[in-house]
């Protein structure tokens, strides 16, 4: 097979298209990695009759300019290409993109979706029914080349990510008036007490609640309008988790922006190196003894970060999820209650205090993350489906 990857837009995503592309060269295909502004008019030497375009999050199926003909239809129909596009994040994000895929990517017979969490697979089937082909599928991890001992680390306790206060949010919440605003907020204080709960779940419950006729494409094109509720609980709950894991006395080394704007119980705030490049943050990893997550509201899927924490080595922490619940034991990584952080600390010093247990789990998750969980067993996952399609 022949495939096609587009790096350029978002550096995380490039390196996803660069860890698949490798793998998929080793396994004896064709791979041809374009950056996103490259003229469109160098692909039709990389096409052939059984060529993929592989794509994360949309990227070059947007309707972008770069990638749009005079005829209001994308450069990919003009080769009938069979495009495979990775969400990494909820549907709800790409409605516009999913609405018009007919004509931003190759035709809906030309479209396969992969979704990294199963709810999200479900939602997509439930309310894009326009998309014929779709598969679950997670993300893989990586890691550095050699990685250090578990007792050689230099940090005790590792976070990766950004940081947005809630407060930014409230525009959005109150734009249209009090009705809303406490429709918006009944949604939210669900999930932040129940957070075990989809996402999708509970926002289409309570729009049901307010709208009972609302139809499906009502229903899809709402769910859009409301993004900024998926990203209130996801940092509200990190916010939750760095102040607990700080306030508690450990030493919390912190890759990502926005930390600042956390005010801790005595007053400072969290120091973060600024946001860096994946492979900056998994040699950090590799240097750590625990690698706390916090999952973005997958309830039934992986975050990579957590399989790259395990590949690094690290003892990893995450809030739970359906498929880690059936993928993962306590001998492999550690789960921990976002409504209980007095457990979480309690459990991080544990791991702390002995060390004979931490490097046990330590090597079972990264035993299971070797043999599963690498993008060489996703290469050979995707290839499976597509010979499936």
């Amino acid at each position: 097979m022949n495939f096609i990857f587009i790096n350029g837009k978002i550096e995380t995503l490039s390196f996803f298209s660069t860890a698949l592309a490798t793998e998929l060269e080793k396994m004896g295909h064709t791979t041809y990695t374009r950056e996103f502004y490259d003229n469109v008019a160098t692909l039709g030497s990389h096409i052939s009759d059984d060529t993929y375009l592989i794509t994360f999050n949309c990227i070059g199926i947007s309707g972008e300019d770069e990638y749009m003909t005079v005829n209001g239809r994308s450069i990919w129909h003009n080769y009938n290409i069979h495009i495979v596009n990775i969400l990494v994040d909820h549907p709800m994000y790409y409605h516009d993109q999913l609405t018009h895929a007919d004509d931003y990517a190759s035709g809906y017979d030309n479209l396969t979706v992969v979704c990294i969490d199963r709810y999200h697979l479900q939602y997509l089937n439930t309310y894009y029914p326009e998309i014929r082909h779709s598969f679950f599928m997670t993300l893989a991890g990586s890691a550095p080349e050699n990685i250090p001992a578990y007792s050689d680390r230099k940090y005790d306790i590792i976070f990766t990510g950004n940081f947005t206060p809630c407060s930014h949010f409230d525009k959005y919440i109150e734009r249209a008036g009090k009705e809303y605003s406490s429709f918006y907020h009944g949604i939210i204080d669900e999930l932040l007490s129940s957070p075990g709960q989809p996402i999708e779940k509970v926002c289409i419950r309570h729009i049901l609640n307010d709208i009972p006729d609302a139809s499906p494409s009502d229903i899809r094109q709402v769910m859009n309008n409301m993004i900024f509720i998926d990203l209130y609980v996801r940092f509200y709950m990190r916010e939750r988790v760095i102040r607990a894991i700080c306030d508690a006395g450990f030493n919390l080394h912190i890759i990502g922006k926005g930390f600042e704007a956390i005010t801790l119980a005595d007053g400072s705030h969290p120091e973060s190196t600024a946001l860096m490049p994946t492979e900056y943050c998994l040699n950090e990893t590799a240097l750590s003894k625990i690698s706390v997550n916090v999952m973005p509201w997958f309830r039934d899927g992986s975050h990579d970060r957590i399989l790259s924490s395990m590949l690094c080595g690290s003892v990893t922490f995450s809030d739970p999820s359906l498929w880690l619940d059936n993928n993962f034991t306590g001998r492999e990584m550690c789960f921990y209650d976002l409504n209980n952080m007095s457990e979480l600390t309690s459990h991080i010093a544990g791991i702390l205090d002995d060390t004979s247990a931490a490097m046990e789990i330590a090597a079972g998750g990264r035993k299971k993350a070797l043999a599963l969980h690498t993008w060489k067993a996703r290469a050979a996952e995707l290839l499976e489906h597509l010979k499936d399609n």
